[in-house]
Parts: C-alpha cells; sequence; structure tokens
C-alpha cells in the first residue's frame, strides 16, 4: 500500500486514464471550508491540480451547472448517472431527486429508513442500491417505482458502518467506516467475503484498470 495524498479526501471519482480526487485545503476567514481537486494519471503517475470545472463535469456531466444548483453542497451530495442523461441526486437528509437532462426534477421522494440517511447509493444490476451507516443495513430499491426490495444486514448485521459502496466488475463492494474493512457481496447467494482490514477509519474504495484505490484517514492510497 503506498499513500498518494496526505490529508482529507472527500471523494474520489474514477477517471478512464486515472481518478480526480476532491480535497480539504483549507479554510477562509468566515470559516468556509475551501475544496481543491487534483488529478492522478496512469501514464505518468502524476498528480496535477485542476479546474474545479474539470471536477464538475466528471461527476455531474456536461450539464453540471443545472444540477449543481440544486445540490445544497456539490461536494457531499451522491448523483448518478442514468441512461438518457438523467441523474439521480441524493442530498445529506436523505431528499432525492431524479433529473432531467435539462436539470428540471422528474421526481422527488425520500430514501431515509427508519430515520437513518443512506450514505452513498449505486446502481447495482436492475437497481439502486443504498448503504446506511448508522443503521448497518444495505437496501435495494426498484428503479421503476423506488419500492424497497431487499434488505441486507440489521439487528445482527454483517456490516459494522457501510458508507461507501463501489461496483466492480459485477461484485458490489462494501465499505465500512466502523470496522474499516473492505467486503464484497455475492448476489446469488448473499455470501459476505471480508477483502481487507485497514487500521484506520476507511470511506471510499474504487477501482480503475487494475488498480485499487482507498481513501483513509490520513489520505488517498493505492493497493
Amino acid at each position: 500500500m503506498e499513500q498518494l495524498f496526505e490529508g482529507k479526501v472527500f471523494e474520489i471519482l474514477p477517471i478512464t486514464n486515472g481518478i480526480i480526487f476532491s480535497y480539504y485545503s483549507g479554510e477562509q476567514e468566515d470559516g468556509t471550508v475551501q475544496v481543491s481537486y487534483k488529478m492522478i494519471s496512469f501514464e505518468n503517475r502524476r498528480i496535477t491540480d485542476i479546474a474545479k470545472n474539470i471536477y464538475m463535469v466528471t461527476k455531474f456531466g456536461n450539464g453540471y451547472k443545472a444540477v449543481e444548483k440544486l445540490c445544497e453542497n456539490y461536494i457531499t451530495v451522491k448523483s448518478l448517472l442514468l441512461p438518457g442523461g438523467n441523474f439521480f441526486i441524493l442530498h445529506n437528509d436523505g431528499s432525492a431527486q431524479l433529473v432531467g437532462s435539462d436539470g428540471e426534477p422528474i421526481w422527488t421522494g425520500i430514501l431515509t429508513y427508519r430515520g437513518f440517511v443512506p450514505t452513498d447509493i449505486i446502481l447495482f444490476g436492475d437497481g439502486l442500491w443504498a448503504c446506511y451507516e448508522e443503521a448497518n443495513i444495505i437496501l435495494k430499491f426498484s428503479l421503476t417505482n423506488m419500492k424497497q426490495e431487499l434488505r441486507i444486514g440489521g439487528k445482527e448485521s454483517p456490516f459494522e458502518g457501510p458508507c461507501d459502496l463501489f461496483d466492480e466488475n459485477g461484485t458490489l463492494i462494501i465499505c465500512n467506516k466502523t470496522s474499516s474493512k473492505i467486503q464484497k457481496i455475492d448476489l446469488n447467494t448473499y455470501d459476505i467475503t471480508e477483502i481487507q482490514t485497514f487500521e484506520e477509519p476507511l470511506y471510499q474504495y474504487v477501482s480503475v484498470n487494475g488498480y485499487r484505490f482507498v481513501s483513509l484517514e490520513s489520505g488517498l492510497y493505492v493497493l
């Protein structure tokens, strides 16, 4: 495991030839958190500074200006690009929106579970999946009517603070912040396997072109 960046990483976004990530770069005089952006290229392994608009296009697509207007915090909001150019947006309070390519909301709703707010969402298979860190569960929702179809976890849960989901070649990967474990689920048998454990809080896992990255408390690493 090699540290690529030391500091607080907010989000890792995979791109064709590398990754882009946002990170904490200080505070302004009024206490507002300052966010900056970098890119790592697989071609030369160089880390370069990038402009905000590159990050925004990567996260929200070419229509990012319209989507940004709907987000109170574009860094912490979770977004999914859907077929046809539509977006699914999850806000910090658990409210969600299906937004058309023109930036106009098509559907609005709530994805909370017994008062708990999801920490991440992902399109996987034929549904939308959400993880709930405080409830130690993962839910699957129907893309047709947004009704809950499946729950994994609960009182006797195999998860400990699931905070991030990732689709790795058809395998659902789960990051657990509390236990600092990466797990995977076989959705044919629902067997859950531990992949790796870290010695500090784990926030995100991304794999691109054979490279695997994690965001930990101390920074960004390649495994």
